[in-house]
């Protein structure tokens, strides 16, 4: 179960100390929140451009094999 919700939870605490970081903090604490919500944009366009890709190629389902670990 931890399995599951380990990443989802990170990139939540990454999102709310960034979030937390740009209101209360100046200097350092900007370049804090920029660094820590720049995470989940670049998690979710990395996905994103996975899916696209893999619509693209119609052997992509044979050519990767399923993870069922």
């Amino acid at each position: 179960m931890i399995r599951i919700w380990l990443w989802p939870v990170v990139i939540a605490l990454l999102s709310i100390l960034g979030l937390v970081a740009g209101l209360v903090s100046e200097g350092l604490g900007d370049w804090l929140s920029w660094a820590a919500l720049v995470v989940p944009v670049v998690i979710g366009c990395h996905g994103l451009a996975r899916g696209r890709a893999a619509k693209q190629s119609p052997n992509a389902a044979m050519a990767r094999p399923a993870n069922r670990g």
